[in-house]
Order: C-alpha cells, then structure tokens, then sequence
C-alpha cells in the first residue's frame, strides 16, 4: 500500500492542523469565552506544563533516534523500549498533549481546551492505527504492549494476542 493510499501523511497533516488550533486559540483568547480570568498562577502553571512536557518530548526523542517519525507506519529501526517508552507505549504523545494543556492553562481559552481535547482524541486514534503496524513490524511488540501503559505507566496495557 502506498503512504498515500493508507492515510499516514493525511494523519501527520491532521496532527499539524490539530496543533496550530492550539495555538491559533490560545493567542485569540478575546475572540472566545475564558474559562478563568488569565492570572498570574495560571501562566506559571501553563509554563511548567509546557516545560515539563518539553523535557518529555526531547527525552522521549532522544531514546527513540532513528526510530522516530512522524508516521504512523514504523520505519523498521528498531523497537524501543528504553528510557521512557519503558514505562508508557507512546510517551512523546502524552508530553505533546501536556506542552499543548499548558497553552491552554496559561491562556484561559475555551476553545483552546477544546483543541487539546480534540488533539487527545486523535492521539487515540492514531495509536490505534500505528499499533497494528508495530504488532506486524516487530515480533516482540504484544508482549511489550502487554506489560506497558499506552500513555501513562499502568493504564491501556494491550491485551496479549490483541
């Protein structure tokens, strides 16, 4: 199947879309309803969330190195189940996620929660899609899947044969 044919630049082009709602919300915030007024404690909160989930993106980057894509589809490099991919399947989504709740934090906005929430969602979804290709990719991955929380340690394990 062609990477046109089955949908994996359409879901990274998805997933930019997705991003730039994030912040095209956050920076128009008096064009949509606040869910709390912008305070000082909320710009420190959305700054350590978007700090924190930095450190977890360059992390999670740095353990998976030739592996990484931005597809969906497994480039053949390698499995890795090292450093934080050892404690969740897709750590690099969640800090994503995080960074993203940060500018939601720090901006107030409705809508720019309403993005992140749809951005977790997708995540969801491309998970599910990317993990059919690992199981085919690598022998060991429904193992691994079994024992590893999908985004969080100890939450979504894979059931085994799934």
């Amino acid at each position: 199947m062609s990477a046109l044919k089955d949908g994996r630049w359409g879901m990274v082009a998805a997933q930019g879309l997705l991003f730039a709602a994030v912040a095209v919300t956050a920076l128009m915030p008096a064009a949509a309803p606040s869910l709390s007024p912008v305070l000082w404690q909320s710009l420190w909160t959305g700054l350590a969330l978007v700090v924190l989930g930095s450190i977890g993106v360059i992390w999670s980057a740095k353990d998976l190195g030739t592996s990484l894509t931005p597809s969906p589809v497994p480039n053949r490099a390698g499995l890795v189940a090292r450093g934080p991919y050892h404690y969740a399947r897709h750590p690099m989504y969640t800090a994503l996620v995080v960074i993203c709740l940060g500018v939601a934090v720090g901006s107030g906005a409705a809508l720019t929660y309403v993005s992140v929430l749809l951005l977790a969602v997708f995540f969801e979804y491309k998970t599910r899609v990317e993990e059919r290709y690992l199981i085919d990719a690598y022998a060991g991955y429904g193992e691994y899947a079994s024992r590893t929380g999908k985004f969080v340690p100890g939450m979504g394990r894979r059931a085994v044969g799934q």
